[in-house]
Parts: structure tokens; C-alpha cells; sequence
């Protein structure tokens, strides 16, 4: 698709076939595997059984978290919750916290860090995909945060961030500060390093990359967090209170959710996390060449492409609202965004899936 393709007229486009099968593409709206969803109507006929599942799959995420010193907390909400109770558990209301921003996803970061009472300071990625190491010294030392917070991939703009940098210069040079790295579009996908980081705590959630049913918050919490005694707002919901769902034992989790992701979590160890891994980049790599030979760009810069998701840059004069409204008319359903059309392209996506997605594209450009 370059300079000598133009989008469809519309009477062309009332002759194109619709997508018989509708594609579920968009970050966050995939529909669980068949066994999956069968392991969500599991029947049971103690709490025991629902305790042991949760235990199950608390065991579970410690490798997909990378730690084997961490807690891990259960807490039933939509994903979108995570932010939130990591937030208000890292950090004392009227704190600093210093948000790492890779793309507009660190921009919501900042407004729920600064809806929740703190004091929100932003330090935005450069165009190669990170934050200037020296202007991070520099904003750690004068600022002193109680707690920086980063996502591992921004998902508005499929960037990785770099923490393994970020994590050794907040060691060195703020080691008070508290590391809360989310992970909702990266764990399961890419390997996680929390102990490596020093990270206190990181979170995910069911669905978004772990394959499980929406509607449980995951989250790795160090020890240095959980000792913490942090001054609380007298107003915040006891909901988001860590603490209370820190064990299985008596914890009112959906036990419809913890037999969903026990099913969606013994999928990935049989797998392994290494060919996962390394299957998840494998695809995203397929796909960025397959939207080259298309004429899209990738928003991410090299090197800091994502394995679960891209954010797709059409050329200039290719309206990307019209590209996504003529893809949804065939059932196609992805995101748009401030990056451009952002395609999740793992997970239960198959390779006909996506094979599908480029031959609607192909469909809805002529070539003069």
C-alpha cells in the first residue's frame, strides 16, 4: 500500500463479501479457548476445591511474574482495576510518584495516580522508545518519589520499556523508591524478571495475555511491600485493600474466574514458558513483516516492539477511522487509537486469523 493506493470508493466497498467469522483482534476482547470457558462451569461441592484451585494458580504465576520470593494476590475486578490497587498499595496519599510514559497508556497512568491523591510527575520516552537514563537520575534525585511505576508495554503504542535499565538506575540511585511495573500486556507473552528487578510489585490480569475468563486482578507483591506500613486515606475502599486477598483461604473470589484461569495457566506449562515465549515473538515478527509488504509502519520503534500486540501506521493519506469502520463492517474487530490501528496478534489468534485481517486490508485498496 504506497503512495499509488487509495481507499476503496464506497459503491466498490458494497461488493466486497463480509467476514464470515468474526475476528477478534482488539487488545483485550479475545474470547477464551474452549477448555478454558468448559473449566469456568466447573462444579464443586466444597470451597476446598475452589481454595485449592486458587492456590493452583497463585503457584502458577510466580514464574510467569519471575519471582520466587513474591506473594501473589487475587482480587476480583475488571483489568483496568490493576493501576488502581497498585497505586494506592505502593504509595501514602499526597506522595510523589513518578510515571515512566511510553505512549498514551502512561498518560492514564498519570490520571489515575493523580485521581487517587498523589502527586503525579510524568517523564515521557524519547522517539527511540525510552526514557533518558540521565533524566531519570536527575528526576529520582531531586524529587525522591515514593514510587515509580512503568508499564512493560504501553498498550496504546506496542513499546516495550527497557526495565531492566530503569529497574539498575532506581537501585543505584533512589533504593528507597518502591518499583511497580505493570504487566497486563506482557506477562505470559514475555518473560518477566520481578526479583531481577528488585520490582515490588507487578500485575496483570485473567485475560488480557494469560488466556483465562475477565475479571481477576494478578498481582506479584515483594515482601518489602507487604512489611511497608503505609499511612492510608481514611476514604479508600477496603476493596482494594491488598491484605484481603492475599490468601486463598476464605477469599470471595468468583470461583466460575479461578477455574477458568487454572485451565488457561496449565495451557501455558505445557507449553512451556520458553517456546511461548518464543513463539509469541515469532509471530509479532511475522506480522511486522507482513505490514511492511502492506505499506503500514509500526509505531514502536525498533527494538521495542511488542510480542502481544502493534499499533499499525498507515501511509499518510489512508484514514485510519474509515480503515477501522470498513473492518469492523466485515467483522474484524481491532482497536484504533492516537497510534493508529492497534492489532492484538497472539494469544488465541491463529496464523489464519491474521492471514484473514491482511486479506481484508488487501480488499480494501486498489492499486492503480
Amino acid at each position: 500500500m504506497g503512495d499509488e493506493h487509495q481507499m476503496v470508493p464506497a459503491e466498490v466497498h458494497d461488493e466486497q463479501p463480509v467476514q464470515s467469522r468474526h475476528l477478534l483482534l482488539a487488545p483485550g476482547r479475545a474470547c477464551p479457548a474452549g477448555g478454558v470457558l468448559r473449566a469456568s462451569a466447573t462444579s464443586f461441592e466444597s470451597w476446598r476445591e475452589v481454595e485449592r484451585a486458587d492456590t493452583e494458580c497463585r503457584d502458577g504465576l510466580k514464574s510467569l511474574f519471575g519471582t520466587e520470593q513474591a506473594g501473589i494476590v487475587v482480587v476480583p475486578g475488571a483489568a483496568s482495576l490493576g493501576i488502581e490497587v497498585a497505586v494506592v498499595a505502593a504509595s501514602p496519599p499526597g506522595a510523589v510518584v513518578l510515571v515512566l510514559g511510553h505512549g498514551p497508556q502512561g498518560e492514564h497512568i498519570a490520571y489515575v495516580v493523580s485521581r487517587r491523591g498523589r502527586v503525579v510527575d510524568i517523564l515521557r520516552a524519547q522517539e527511540d522508545g525510552s526514557v533518558d537514563l540521565r533524566a531519570l537520575r536527575t528526576r529520582l534525585t531531586e524529587t525522591r518519589p515514593s514510587t515509580v511505576v512503568v508499564a512493560h508495554v504501553d498498550a496504546d503504542s506496542g513499546i516495550v520499556a527497557p526495565i531492566d535499565d530503569y529497574a539498575a538506575v532506581i537501585r543505584e540511585v533512589a533504593p528507597e523508591t518502591l518499583l511497580v511495573v505493570d504487566g497486563t500486556w506482557a506477562t505470559g507473552c514475555m518473560q518477566q524478571r520481578m526479583d531481577d528487578w528488585h520490582a515490588d510489585l507487578v500485575f496483570t490480569d485473567s485475560a488480557s495475555t494469560l488466556g483465562g475468563c475477565p475479571g481477576l486482578v494478578l498481582a506479584a507483591v515483594s515482601t518489602r511491600l507487604s512489611m511497608r506500613r503505609v499511612r492510608r486515606d481514611a476514604a479508600m475502599p477496603l476493596y482494594i485493600e491488598l491484605a484481603r486477598w492475599s490468601s486463598p483461604t476464605g477469599a470471595e473470589v468468583p470461583p466460575s474466574l479461578v477455574f477458568a484461569l487454572c485451565a488457561a495457566l496449565r495451557r501455558i506449562k505445557a507449553e512451556g514458558l520458553s517456546a511461548r515465549f518464543e513463539r509469541c515473538e515469532g509471530v509479532a515478527r511475522a506480522f511486522r513483516e507482513e505490514a511492511a509488504t502492506h505499506g503500514f509502519g509500526v509505531f514502536a520503534p525498533p527494538g521495542h516492539e511488542a510480542a502481544m500486540l502493534t499499533a499499525l501506521r498507515p501511509l499518510a493519506g489512508v484514514d485510519v477511522a474509515d480503515l477501522h469502520a470498513e473492518l469492523a463492517r466485515r467483522g474484524i474487530d481491532a482497536n484504533m487509537g492516537p497510534t493508529g490501528l492497534i492489532v492484538a496478534h497472539t494469544g488465541e489468534v491463529s496464523p489464519d486469523d491474521l492471514q484473514c485481517f491482511w486479506r481484508a486490508i488487501e480488499e480494501l485498496h486498489l492499486q492503480t
